[in-house]
């Protein structure tokens, strides 16, 4: 994948921490929706979050657990960064592929 502010993917296999990044948008591009794929296994409940700030809404939870593959659109217009938050929540074991863009 290219190196880019507005399109990154990552393997989370440590279950011990938070994972927390975002994406910016880029001037010159224009956009139409947030699009993030979370495919992967864990033993126990895991949580995303996707935000327009750092700190973590409840309300933008979303939760997986066992063997999952799904997929997250949003409406963005390119009016802010966007943030996302991986948290292994009550899980302790799995692997977790993340792909998000703008």
């Amino acid at each position: 994948m290219r190196d880019s502010t507005d399109k990154k993917e990552v393997t989370i296999d440590n279950f011990d921490k938070k994972f927390i990044d975002s994406l910016i948008p880029n001037p010159d591009e224009n956009y139409s929706v947030f699009y993030a794929k979370i495919k992967g296994y864990s033993n126990d409940k895991i949580r995303l979050s996707i935000s327009p700030v750092k700190i973590e809404n409840p309300e933008s939870y979303y939760y997986f657990i066992g063997d999952f593959e799904e997929e997250v659109r949003l409406d963005y217009y390119g009016e802010s960064n966007k943030y996302i938050s991986f948290d292994p929540y009550k899980a302790t074991q799995g692997k977790v592929k993340l792909k998000y863009q703008l």
